[in-house]
């Protein structure tokens, strides 16, 4: 697979298990890494049905009902996931030295660009074309997420997006197809990767990073708020997670190999992922109400998951967690889960609006969405991986 592989992005290569990868360690076990893909799939997988059960009607789902909505509630925490992964898929060359001690941005952001733009610019065009051709893409006060995408058709929201700087307006952030604003926060945290975040890891190190990406990340809270809670620029301190699960699960450093070969990190994940679920389901409208807070809990999380992970891929003992992400559902579906995250609220738009006038109860309505939604999604993404997305995957 691709090592700069990061938002929700494919492998590019056969399906099933991922190429082996050599830790960049003495007599180091040779590890696999195909359940980056299976976590992508769950991610995105989740990121579907939030939309398709809370976008549509969730908050009329009354009764044993409500169990479906609690169950669906955290889709922004996947996007968070999503982020660590992209730290942790970019660091991988830096820690392996294929790039030496220095990344260029000019044909890093070449790479990217190539990568994710296409597929992004496309899914764009698609949605425009989808609201001006459908009216009822274009009706607004429909009380669904939808709402959110509208007018859409506006010269500032189509501008904004192919600057892929609409995060920055909370006016126009997820106007047109609203999980795209979180391809622009993944954009720009790019250009921080090699021009700030790996000069200070590799003169300061992973403290000073740490600390410059808390900085950057939650100072914008202090002076901006209702402007960063739509940018969320603390995307970057979770970043730098990732960058940090990457460097203990493979840097030769004495000081990373004994966090790495001392820490108990099955014990230490399961207690941080029990902390944060209980953490979101006592205390609901707290962790709702502090997304700061929250996404930096599941990215911590999150990099206690990819350390463990990764130290088990080298391990005889592989677990049972290991093998459920490795597992060729799992790995197909990550495969294409950066088109799925691309196209699915369009498509469930669609269905809701076509569903709508039949006069099913929410239940109904919930149901079938997120089981024909779900269907249908899927197979849109891998057309639309297949036609467009495909041809900018770089085989390694």
């Amino acid at each position: 697979m691709s090592d700069e592989e990061g938002f929700a992005e494919p492998s590019g290569r056969d399906k099933g298990r991922s190429p082996e990868l050599a830790a960049n360690l003495p007599a180091a076990p040779r590890v696999r890494l195909a359940y980056l893909d299976g976590l992508r799939a769950l991610a995105a997988s989740y990121v579907l049905g939030f939309h398709a059960v809370l976008g549509f009607g969730a908050h009329q789902l009354t009764g044993p009902w409500r169990i479906l909505r609690r169950a669906f509630a955290f889709g922004h925490e996947a996007v968070a996931v999503f982020i660590v992964l992209s730290g942790y898929c970019l660091m991988l060359p830096v820690i392996r030295g294929q790039h030496g001690t220095k990344v260029a941005l000019v044909p890093f952001m070449r790479r990217r660009a190539f990568r994710i733009l296409p597929p992004y610019f496309a899914a764009l065009a698609g949605s425009l074309l989808l609201m001006a051709s459908v009216s009822a893409l274009r009706t607004p006060n429909s009380g669904t997420i939808w709402d959110d995408s509208l007018p859409g058709l506006e010269l500032g929201a189509v501008l904004s997006h192919l600057l892929v700087v609409h995060n920055w307006f909370p006016a126009w952030s997820y106007q047109i197809n609203g999980p795209l604003w979180s391809v622009a926060s993944e954009w720009q945290i790019y250009f921080f990767f090699p021009l700030l975040l790996l000069p200070v890891w590799q003169r300061l190190g992973i403290v000073a990073t740490l600390s410059v990406a808390a900085v950057l990340g939650y100072t914008p809270l202090l002076f901006a708020r209702s402007a960063a809670m739509v940018m969320i620029p603390w995307y970057l301190l979770l970043f730098v997670f990732g960058m940090l699960a990457a460097a203990v699960g493979f840097s030769p450093e004495p000081r990373l190999k004994r966090w790495r070969e001392g820490v108990p990190w099955q014990l230490v994940c399961g207690l941080v992922w029990l902390g944060c679920g209980t953490f979101a389901m006592v205390m609901g409208q707290f962790w709702f109400a502090h997304k700061p807070l929250a996404d930096l809990l599941v990215g911590l999380a999150t990099t206690t998951l990819l350390i463990y992970l990764t130290g088990r891929s080298a391990s005889a003992q592989r677990g049972r967690l290991l093998p459920l992400l490795e597992s060729k559902a799992l790995t197909g579906l990550g495969h294409f889960s950066y088109s799925l995250y691309l196209t699915h609220l369009p498509v469930l738009a669609l269905l809701y609006f076509a569903l709508h006038p039949l006069g099913w109860s929410p239940a109904q309505l919930a149901l079938v969405l997120l089981g024909c939604g779900t269907l249908a999604s899927l197979v849109v993404a891998y057309a639309f991986h297949v036609v467009i997305e495909r041809r900018f995957i770089v085989k390694r």
